[in-house]
């Protein structure tokens, strides 16, 4: 599945959390990046340098 196809799906996972609005815009990039493989667990890099 390609990011933009999770975007939708991690938008309706992150729709039952109590997340603040400000921070909406990271969590669903993060929750489609954790979707789509492309965070830094399933990569195998570390996650900051």
């Amino acid at each position: 599945m390609s990011f933009e196809d999770c975007i939708a799906v991690a938008a309706h996972h992150i729709s039952d959390w109590d997340v603040p609005s400000e921070l909406l815009p990271l969590t669903l990039t993060n929750e489609a990046a954790r979707l789509a493989q492309l965070d830094s667990d399933h990569r195998g890099a570390p996650a900051e340098d």
